[in-house]
């Protein structure tokens, strides 16, 4: 395992660090770090007080500014753990900014509104027939800064001395701030540097001109620059490198922990200037023992259950989820597809494992609220042993609000960051290594099974859309990593129907289908039979790129994902069909939806969500949700259950908290919940070749690539689907093995429906969604049906004759 601190190895790379520092929780003073090519920071041997430790940095931040009055350098509000002081925690929630804003251009340090008693002509000879001109009344410094680490300002030098020329510039810089430095030059080289100096503030008065109390002031760093000026023509640009210390914790720690009061420390203690101590400690973890040896079924065995930790159980804790996974092998599901496990801000923050985990600050820190390094290790064994593979959420897109302060800005990009997040900068080398030393931990060291890599999209462009090839050749390198490792690379890529990620040479196995759920969603949650676009679920079922040279079209299907099911996006397939649409507000009602992003994500507004009772109670819901259940499970590629969906689970979430899965609902014995697990477990029996009812069916032909949709007509589908030998050379008596779907889609039943198949004699139908009038869990009379030789039909030379329930789809498996 590569990267991880030990107590015989701990380094820190910055680039940018003068001097770097290493703190212990147990010890008071710094302990200096030593760099060969002052870029990696090693400690030296002999410190071994150390479970807990920091990083003190000294440092210098260059930021490009182009306007004469410019604030840069806001903290994001949802970055803040609340670890500081209370002056500064005050300081970091007002006036804050929206989370977009990285620079705020001041047009005015002065407020017109702001107008003393006196310029308001209080205390005027009333007989004088003067008309008091209001003087306005300069912001304080505090003021002008607001929220803002800095504040940059120009003004003409000739409003101090007549007839000089140039500009005095004056940086105010947040009192939480440790600065010992300042400089500014042109960007293009033309002028500069120029050093500023340290002024006292201005002392903040009241209305009466009396010192008034008010928060702490920034300082205050002036200079005169001769040849700076903002004219109306001028395209200055000003580099403002400031020398700063700032606390840091490790990137390859295995876990972090909140910090307290009590790690202020005693103020003899020398902390390079900081007043407070660090927002999160780093905690120094063994490493953990090697894996057992797993072997996980093929991939045309694998269907996945998409399992979010935090609310799986009620505890919602890796021990927790390790005793319930029973239920998960009890489906029949082979693997476990596992929401983001590592630190995530929001749960750090509250404590509480509810969140998603997609805003996370570490790519190797194991997030508390779950549990330890070590039980999630015991949990991917118990994963094992039930004999489930484990698919790992891998969140390298983006971090959240905050990372950049914590790890240092030199991992991310500078100009440029994601809705979510800071964006890491795939250009530099280090950063790779980080990402993939995190990835190797995981699957060699903790014995992942494989990676779903979140929001590919995000990372083969820039959040402006632009390509990003530095982002794409670490895909590459990413996905070759779990190729020599024997380990599965699954891309979520909302962007990608042509198979770039896959035939581009990225290599990864499979990806998201999102064009699958889209079109079947859309043709089934359509409350009108006469509107169902029938050519829709179609598409779906062939897929954007149907030529793709990976099993199973290399795609994962679903009808529930956590990104999908939230009740203000397209929710639960059972209330939305129920509804009539989905749950997403149009744009401009409803606030509609914020720009970037994925697609549909951070809604910020929504439509009303039925009540449980009243989606329970809608037998067409159920009926039409099993279609698209069966559909799933019969397309080619990998099916996926959403945690909940498997006992029809209709109780709103959202973003970013549940789903909840109610164990009443896994333990009950009757209604939807006992009939829609028994149908998921059927499907999942029947996909996988295995008994269903009296038929033992073999090989089963719904783990092959053949698709042949052979019949359409107003509403109603029919579709063969099969699987081939390997190669050809292999004897085959039997020939392949073939199921025929049959979809009805509207209210219509009928008794008797002629369907053309392949040339045959007797057709088992081994599943049906539909008993008499009801929902039910799949299972059929134990018959065999005739077809009847020599009559043409849909393009093969028998017909087979079959009974269409309304809102039904029916199995049929080809007896050789």
């Amino acid at each position: 395992m590569a990267g991880l601190d030990d107590v015989a190895h701990v380094s820190f790379w910055d680039p940018r660090a003068h001097n770097v520092w290493w703190v212990s929780r147990r010890s008071p003073e710094p302990v200096p770090m030593a760099s060969k090519d002052g870029t990696m920071w090693e400690l030296q041997p002999g410190c071994d007080n150390w479970s807990e430790y920091a990083f003190i940095v000294e440092w210098t931040q260059e930021s490009i500014i182009s306007e004469q009055n410019t604030r840069f350098g806001y903290p994001h509000e949802d970055g803040e753990l609340g670890t500081l002081d209370s002056a500064s925690k005050e300081a970091m929630t007002t006036d804050a900014p929206s989370k977009d804003a990285a620079m705020n251009s001041v047009a005015d340090p002065l407020e017109s509104g702001d107008v003393d008693d006196e310029a308001k002509g209080v205390g005027l000879d009333e007989e004088e027939e003067e008309v008091a001109v209001p003087i306005p009344k300069r912001k304080s410094a505090a003021e002008r800064l607001g929220n803002a680490d800095f504040l940059f300002e120009v003004e003409d030098i000739g409003i101090f001395a007549a007839g000089a020329t140039g500009a005095r510039v004056n940086l105010l810089v947040a009192d939480r701030l440790v600065v010992s430095g300042v400089e500014i030059a042109a960007r293009d080289g033309s002028w500069g540097p120029v050093y500023l100096q340290r002024a006292e503030p201005d002392s903040p008065t009241d209305d009466v001109g009396e010192m008034a109390t008010a928060s702490p002031q920034p300082a205050v760093w002036i200079g005169v620059a001769v040849d700076l000026s903002f004219g109306s023509e001028s395209r200055t640009q000003v580099a403002v490198r400031v020398r700063r210390t700032d606390w840091r914790v490790s990137p390859r720690s295995l876990a972090l922990v909140r910090a307290d009061d009590e790690d202020i420390g005693a103020s003899s203690v020398d902390r390079k200037g900081l007043r407070t101590g660090p927002p999160l400690w780093s905690i120094r973890v063994p490493r953990p023992q090697q894996p057992l040896h797993f072997s996980r079924c093929s991939d045309r065995e694998l269907v996945l259950y998409e399992m979010h930790v935090g609310s799986f159980t009620p505890e919602g804790t890796f021990k927790a989820a390790a005793a319930k996974m029973r239920h998960i092998r009890a489906l029949g599901c082979t693997a476990i597809s596992v929401m983001p496990i590592h630190q995530d801000a929001r749960r750090l923050k509250t404590g509480s494992p509810d969140f998603w985990g997609y805003d996370i600050i570490s790519f190797f820190a194991v997030d508390a609220s779950y549990g330890t390094v070590a039980d999630f290790v015991a949990f991917v064994e118990e994963a094992h042993r039930q004999g489930l593979a484990i698919i790992l959420d891998y969140v390298v897109n983006h971090m959240m609000w905050g990372a950049d302060s914590y790890m240092g800005p030199q991992y991310f990009l500078r100009d440029m960051q994601t809705t979510w997040g800071p964006r890491p900068d795939f250009a530099i080398p280090e950063v790779q290594r980080y990402a993939l030393d995190a990835a190797e931990l995981l699957l060699a060291g903790f014995g992942v099974d494989g990676l779903r890599i979140d929001s590919t999209k995000s990372i083969r462009k820039f959040p402006n859309d632009a390509p990003d090839a530095a982002g794409s050749a670490f895909l590459g390198k990413l996905s070759a990593l779990c190729r020599r490792l024997g380990k599965l690379a699954i891309a979520e890529d909302l962007e990608d129907g042509d198979g770039l990620l896959q035939i581009g040479g990225l290599g990864l196995h499979m990806q998201w289908d999102m064009a699958f759920f889209c079109w079947a969603y859309d043709a089934l949650v359509n409350p009108m039979d006469e509107h169902r676009d029938m050519a829709r679920i179609i598409q779906g079922l062939q897929g954007l790129s149907p030529w793709r040279g990976h099993s199973l079209r290399g795609r994962v299907l679903f009808m529930e994902s956590h990104d999908t099911a939230t009740s203000d996006r397209y929710g639960r397939f059972g209330a939305a069909v129920h509804h009539g649409k989905a749950f997403m507000a149009p744009s401009g009602e409803d606030g509609g939806h914020e720009g970037g992003g994925d697609a549909f994500q951070k809604m910020s507004g929504s439509l009303p969500y039925p009540s449980v009772a009243a989606v329970e109670g809608n037998a067409f819901a159920a009926r039409r949700a099993a279609i698209g259940l069966v559909l799933m499970m019969t397309a080619p590629g990998v099916p996926m259950l959403l945690q909940g969906q498997e006992v029809y689970e209709c109780k709103p979430f959202k973003w970013p908290r549940g789903p909840a899965l109610d164990w009443e609902r896994v333990a009950a014995a009757d209604g939807n919940p006992s009939l829609w697990q028994k149908l998921c477990t059927n499907l999942i029996k029947l996909r996988l070749g295995s008994e269903v009812g009296s038929a033992r069916l073999g090989q089963s032909p719904l783990v092959g690539d053949g698709l042949h949709v052979c019949h359409t007509n107003a509403g109603i589908m029919a579709y063969l689907r099969w699987s081939e030998v390997a190669d050809s050379r292999t004897p085959d008596e039997e020939g392949p093995a073939i199921a025929l779907v049959a979809v009805n889609c509207t209210n219509n039943g009928f008794p008797t429906y002629e369907l053309g198949v392949p040339p045959s004699e007797l057709w088992i139908p081994v599943l049906s969604t539909v008993k008499g009038a009801s929902l039910c869990s799949g299972e059929v009379a134990d018959i065999q049906l005739g077809v009847t030789p020599g009559k043409p039909n849909h393009g093969f030379p028998c017909t087979l004759n079959v009974t269409l329930p309304p809102y039904s789809a029916t199995i049929f498996i080809r007896r050789r």
